[in-house]
């Protein structure tokens, strides 16, 4: 009996068993999905499906952007694994929405008919990734299609592309500038060789072909498959800087206000016939020695790869997809305005040299702001370029008001203003034989800037040393001079040691060099300060201008009677009277009375042009 009653407790330890285990398959079938409606989904999986099947992927107008059937396909994953695992009808339904919604966006989700406009501002461009560099170091070919919106230019240049290195010099850079002549600028090891066309070549409004071949030792452009400029020079690559298509690496503020389209590299140097034939060319990537390929005819976002594969283009700054080139509607009144403003302001000038007049050259001076307007009415592109001459001719008249005829202790430049440049002195002059360079200079401060330069043409000049950290060490160590000289043997001159110059003090500066004996001497308040021996006369001078209180550098202080001669001067003879008509005598601004914005010096030969600065006027 015993063992009977054992095994019914057995027994009944089985059945509930088997009870609970019934109910939990019951309830693994409910989450299956068994027992829902499940045909809604599976309708919308297969169409899915389907498109996932049969669609293409690409970077040309109308294809589906890449990635977009792997998006598609994670969300067919996701309503499998909802069919298998809902527990309530809901879920389903949901999911087929879901589903549904994904089905829609990708349909949407296509390549659309789109350039890259790139915008003139500070850091935009395209960025191409690193891996391009190695082509750039033998012989190879950049093609680009260019709309330039305008030819106005933020700072300097309107860089199409470029690899542009500053030290060493090296890379290259094809830009255009306003007046639409166009540039092609390699580094070497002996700097940066360039060569320029004429006004005119490139055109706002309209498609252009660029092609830049280089063959290391001798480049090439053309401009619409027609050459337009041709130099030899070795070039030296820019290892250190990326390509950048609008912009430059370097000095990043030379966007282009344009619309590109493509952009291929080449290995090789491409011949005349082949770029002319290029210029209505369809490609399609494979063609031999095509390196690189941006058709950039559809909004891609933006990050992307090119047409082979190998290369990704990167949007930096303020790049906008459009289908077609703007329409641009200007509003000229404010800029028609001003010019009517201050042709009336003209009308009212008298010219004199007593003090109170307006000085003589004002009328000139308003005249040429005039033409300046007139033509930026007429040709003109920029909404904000035409707003902000107009600004500038209501400024101008302020300005011009501030400049009555009164005695003057010298120009004004202010480091801390970023509105003054200097004094800009036209044409450049570079002495080839004996010369003096001599003027007066009070300096406000030496605080703020690493050197400050009194004078400079571009292969020669006079810095202040400076400092920007306040220590007792660094003030201790400035108030040096350099006269820095290129004569052939890089940068050399004559230096004065720290604390020559001192501040809020009138003293004269002076640097001799006598070509016979080849030395150059730096004087200060008539006392040699240093001496440089077996060093010529400076190279020819790139620069259009010469400057003072600027160059590489601004300066803070005060400057009066710049004198430039083409003798040796005696050490007695520096700083003494002078009415400008003396032999040897090549430049004299004496900047004793006030003279207006644009003047002319004593001589007669040369043009002062204040930029930004001011006279110090003597007060009563």
């Amino acid at each position: 009996m015993k063992t009977i009653k054992l095994n019914i407790k057995m027994l009944s330890y089985l059945a509930a068993f088997l009870m609970v285990f019934t109910f939990a398959a019951c309830d693994d079938d409910e989450k299956s999905g068994g027992n829902f409606e499940t045909a809604s989904l599976e309708t919308l999986i297969s169409e899915a499906e389907g498109l996932i099947a049969t669609s293409v992927e690409g970077i040309s107008a109308g294809d589906f952007k890449p990635g977009a059937k792997k998006e598609l396909q994670e969300v067919v994953d996701w309503a499998y694994w909802r069919i298998n695992n809902s527990d309530k009808q809901e879920d389903l339904v949901d999911a087929a929405v879901k589903l549904q919604r994904y089905i829609d966006i990708f349909k949407e989700n296509t390549v659309a008919v789109a350039m890259p406009w790139i915008q003139q501002k500070d850091g935009t461009g395209i960025q191409i990734s690193d891996n391009i560099k190695p082509v750039f170091t033998e012989s190879f070919t950049i093609e680009t299609q260019i709309y330039a919106v305008d030819l106005a230019v933020l700072d300097y240049s309107n860089n199409l592309f470029a690899t542009e290195q500053d030290g060493p010099d090296s890379g290259f850079v094809i830009r255009y500038f306003s007046d639409g002549s166009i540039n092609l600028n390699v580094g070497t090891t002996d700097g940066w060789k360039d060569i320029k066309t004429e006004a005119g070549v490139i055109k706002a409004g309209e498609w252009m072909q660029i092609a830049f071949v280089n063959e290391i030792t001798s480049q090439k452009l053309y401009v619409n498959g027609v050459e337009v400029l041709s130099q030899t020079a070795t070039y030296l690559p820019g290892a250190d800087k990326d390509f950048i298509i609008g912009n430059g690496p370097t000095w990043t503020s030379r966007a282009i206000n344009g619309i590109v389209k493509d952009v291929r590299v080449w290995k090789g140097a491409r011949t005349a016939s082949e770029i002319a034939d290029n210029k209505i060319a369809i490609l399609d990537g494979t063609e031999e020695n095509l390196e690189m390929f941006f058709p950039f005819s559809a909004n891609l976002g933006e990050s992307f790869k090119d047409v082979t594969g190998n290369y990704t283009a990167t949007l930096k700054g303020n790049i906008e997809w459009i289908a077609e080139p703007p329409v641009i509607v200007l509003d000229k009144t404010n800029l028609t305005n001003a010019i009517k403003e201050i042709s009336d302001f003209k009308a009212a000038v008298v010219e004199g040299n007593q003090d109170g007049d307006y000085p003589i050259g004002t009328i000139a001076y308003i005249d040429g702001l005039i033409v300046d307007a007139n033509d930026a009415l007429a040709n003109q592109g920029r909404q904000d370029k035409l707003d902000e001459m107009a600004e500038t001719l209501i400024a101008k008249i302020a300005l011009i008001n501030k400049m009555l005829v009164a005695d003057t202790d010298g120009v004004f430049i202010d480091h801390d203003n970023p509105d003054a440049v200097g004094l800009r002195i036209t044409p450049n002059y570079t002495p080839q034989g004996d010369y003096t360079v001599e003027f007066n200079v009070k300096v406000k401060s030496l605080f703020g800037y690493g050197s400050g330069e009194f004078f400079n043409n571009g292969t020669y000049g006079i810095w202040v040393d400076g400092y920007t950290e306040l220590t007792e060490e660094n003030v201790l160590s400035a108030g040096g001079l350099w006269n820095f000289t290129d004569a052939g043997d890089g940068w050399q001159g004559p230096k004065a040691e720290a604390l020559t110059m001192q501040k809020g003090v009138w003293q004269h500066v002076a640097i001799v060099h006598d070509n016979t004996v080849l030395t150059t001497t730096l004087y200060v308040d008539g006392i040699a300060k240093g001496v440089q021996e077996d060093i010529g006369a400076p190279n020819n001078s790139g620069w259009g201008e010469m400057w003072l209180g600027n160059g590489w550098g601004k300066m803070d202080g005060y400057m009066k009677d710049f004198r430039l001669w083409d003798v040796a001067r005696d050490a007695a003879d520096l700083d003494a009277d002078i009415d400008g008509t003396e032999t040897g005598l090549n430049v004299y601004f004496p900047l004793d009375r006030v003279s207006g914005v644009k003047f002319a010096d004593k001589t007669g030969n040369y043009k002062g042009d204040m930029r930004g600065i001011s006279w110090n006027v003597i007060e009563d």
